[in-house]
């Protein structure tokens, strides 16, 4: 008997094999999933989205802060008309 055939089908049959068995074990999960769900987890996400609106509306604030101290600095560099003009005038 020629065992390089034996070799060939190695790697489907394996393969075969590896898909049965995850698909038996994603069977399982899924079984235990709604039951392992209960009012506790809605808790939870009401806890998290309240923080994560606390920390939203801290962002803003920071934001509308840092808007408001741009508006309000005076630009760091501001040419004056004179040397405008003088180099204007040494252009043409």
């Amino acid at each position: 008997m020629n065992l390089t055939f034996l070799l060939y089908l190695a790697c489907p049959i394996g393969m075969g094999v590896m898909m049965w068995m995850m698909m038996r074990n994603n069977d399982q999960t899924q079984a235990k999933a709604p039951a392992a769900r209960s009012g506790g987890d809605l808790v939870d996400l009401h806890q998290q989205l309240q923080s994560l609106e606390t920390q939203q509306a801290s962002i803003m604030a920071e934001i509308r802060r840092l808007r408001e101290n741009e508006q309000s600095r005076e630009p760091d560099y501001a040419p004056e008309p004179s040397s405008i003009r003088a180099s204007a005038e040494s252009e043409a």
